[in-house]
């Protein structure tokens, strides 16, 4: 029986800092639009920086998360089967091995391409 490695999906940590940074961002720049210290031009300016930068990280991890999850059913084809898991499997291993063996051969000829 051959065991599958442990699932490690890349690191978050930098799509939750935008996503938790940027709306700290724009309360303090429509208090400073609205106590008149910069110029409403300026802070639609920063507001649209910030949406670029969430949109740019979120759309960097999940190209990161695909790419991983590629590598990861292309590299083992024992995940084809609820037997490639071992009792002492991690609950994340199990968990995507468990999804994509429920998907279906749909999933599974489309991963193979």
């Amino acid at each position: 029986m051959m065991i599958l490695p442990a699932y490690e999906p890349p690191s978050d940590r930098r799509p939750t800092l935008a996503v938790s940074l940027a709306p700290m961002f724009v309360v303090v720049l429509f208090t400073l639009i609205v106590s008149g210290l910069i110029a409403f031009d300026t802070g639609v300016a920063i507001f649209l920086a910030c949406t670029a930068w969430v949109v740019y990280e979120l759309h960097d991890y999940q190209r990161a998360i695909d790419d991983y999850n590629q590598q990861f059913v292309q590299g083992h084809p024992a995940w084809r089967g609820h037997d490639a898991l071992a009792p002492d499997s991690e609950p994340t291993t199990s968990d995507f091995v468990r999804g994509l063996v429920g998907a279906g051969p749909q999933l599974a000829d489309q991963h193979r391409r």
